[in-house]
């Protein structure tokens, strides 16, 4: 591959991300105006044409590794797993 073919595959990537970003942008607006509909009518479901709308709380549990290796440092490192993943990145 060439340079200048190398130079246009990262460019179509850029854009790529940009768009991307700029459709999650609008998704975050979107969903921040349905939800504050659902808000306004006091529901926390309500059925749009074809689609069912849901708005649910939902609750999770975590391991905090942080307070667990400051507290108990030694059962820590025999519980903490190293893996490797490669990151790729185009500044």
């Amino acid at each position: 591959m060439s340079s200048s073919e190398l130079h246009s595959l990262v460019e179509q990537y850029r854009e790529a991300q940009q768009l991307i970003e700029a459709a999650q942008a609008e998704l975050k607006t979107i969903r921040a105006q349905v939800m504050t509909e659902m808000d306004r009518r006091g529901v926390a479901q309500m059925d749009v044409g074809t689609h069912r709308v849901r708005l649910q709380e939902v609750t999770t549990s975590r391991l905090d590794s942080k307070a667990l290796r400051a507290a108990v440092p030694d059962l820590a490192a025999r519980f903490t797993k190293t893996t490797t993943t490669t990151r790729f990145c185009v500044a």
